[in-house]
């Protein structure tokens, strides 16, 4: 229902701040639906969630490239819950404008420990044997690049600075 929606839900903005927000740093935020009118379709509302949730995702993803970490030009790769669904990589790769890779595997987290253990148990190197057991990916997503990604954004990022002017503008 969300991907027939077009992006942007047509404004309405969903901050899906639930239980508060880790990135930016607000504990105690509330989830805020902003842009509903009476002619709004479900699909608009089911996009708005998936995009919210991206959103949020992606405002954490550039934290870490405003930190120092690299973000350009690697591989992104969709895991766990979100990894089963046909939406979440569509908005994300739309979204983010980079193709994004979904994982076939299942368990990361525990694919993560089984290839720490084995390092150790082996004496091996973890990034060798992390390279030894890489799951093979099932598909890739690539992004729509008629997606006003940027604007999609904004419209995140104006409703966030609207209602928590304290989380400051993190472009």
């Amino acid at each position: 229902m969300a991907l027939a929606s077009e992006p942007g839900a047509g404004g309405m903005v969903l901050l899906p701040y639930l239980d508060g927000e880790r990135t930016p740093d607000l504990p105690d935020a509330t989830g805020t639906l902003a842009g509903l009118r009476t002619d709004t379709e479900p699909a608009q509302l089911a996009r708005a969630a998936y995009e919210g949730v991206v959103c949020g995702l992606l405002e954490a993803f550039h934290a870490l490239g405003a930190a120092g970490v690299p973000t350009e030009g690697g591989r992104v790769i969709v895991v766990g819950g979100g990894a089963r669904s046909s939406v979440y990589p569509q908005v994300l790769a739309d979204l983010l404008q980079r193709p994004v890779a979904v994982a076939a595997t299942a368990e990361y987290v525990a694919r993560g420990a089984c290839v720490q253990a084995a390092a150790v148990l082996s004496g091996r190197d973890v990034a060798a044997v992390a390279r030894e057991w890489a799951p093979d990916n099932s598909w890739t997503v690539e992004p729509d690049p008629k997606v006003d990604a940027a604007g999609v954004r904004a419209q995140y990022r104006g409703l966030r600075l609207r209602n928590h002017p304290e989380s400051g503008d993190r472009t």
